[in-house]
């Protein structure tokens, strides 16, 4: 049995907000678990500051642990997910950087692809976004050989 792995991602949702994962995979599935709430960069003065103060994550923003908020990992929410890696039609990986994501570092996008949807992951702070994906094909080919990797530039 292959050791799981993971990596921490953003997910954009309903066009301006936003979830963090910590996504494992595992041998047989890919699971993501919300980390933290929605995300977003401090500004702004008085009372905006205050909110926007509570939405920035703190600490190095190069350090992916930074995204993760230990009580709201340990939480079930209703967009924790889980996808056979069986399932999986194609990973690619997109280079360029997400537009909106302000100060905070990441490593452009891996999408994962199933016949009945498409997840954007938000590669963040120091991690390798080509690396995960890499990752990715390789642990969906071990599971399913009939996975043929696409060009992951």
């Amino acid at each position: 049995m292959q050791a799981t792995w993971s990596f921490v991602a953003m997910e954009y949702y309903a066009l301006v907000l936003n979830r963090t994962y910590v996504v494992s995979v595992s041998d047989c599935e890919i699971r993501g678990k919300v980390c933290r709430g929605v995300t977003g960069a401090e500004g702004g003065i008085g009372i905006a500051r205050l909110i926007t103060h509570r939405l920035a994550v703190q600490g190095d923003l190069n350090a992916a642990s930074s995204y993760i908020d230990e009580g709201r990992l340990s939480r079930p929410a209703s967009s924790d997910f889980s996808t056979s890696l069986s399932d999986v039609t194609s990973i690619a990986y997109n280079h360029r950087k997400k537009w909106g994501m302000g100060p905070y570092p990441h490593d452009g996008r891996v999408v994962i692809s199933t016949p009945s949807q498409m997840r954007e992951l938000i590669i963040l702070g120091s991690q390798s976004g080509r690396t995960i994906a890499d990752r990715l094909a390789e642990s969906v080919g071990r599971a399913n050989p009939s996975f043929k990797s696409s060009d992951l530039s």
